[in-house]
C-alpha cells in the first residue's frame, strides 16, 4: 500500500485509508508509537489508560462473577 506524505499548515503528515485503520481495529484519537527501523517505520497502537483499565475490570468481574451475582440478588 503506497501511502503520500502531504504538507498540513508547517507539518507533514501521512493519511491512513480508512479501510486499513478499520482492520487494525485503530480508530481517531488513537495514540500511536512510531519507531524508526532500518529504511522504514513501525506504527504501533499504544494502549489507552482507559482500555487498561477495562481490561482489569473485566478480568475482576470475570473472577469474582458468583460473588457479584449474589450480591445482585440482595
Amino acid at each position: 500500500m503506497k501511502l503520500a506524505i502531504q504538507k498540513v499548515g508547517e507539518e507533514l503528515a501521512i493519511t491512513l485509508p480508512a479501510d486499513l485503520v478499520a482492520r487494525l481495529q485503530w480508530g481517531s484519537g488513537d495514540l500511536l508509537e512510531a519507531e524508526v527501523i532500518a529504511g522504514g517505520l513501525t506504527l504501533t497502537r499504544i494502549e489507552a489508560a482507559h482500555d487498561q483499565v477495562m481490561r482489569i475490570a473485566e478480568d475482576v468481574m470475570d473472577e469474582y462473577r458468583t460473588t457479584f451475582e449474589q450480591l445482585a440478588k440482595m
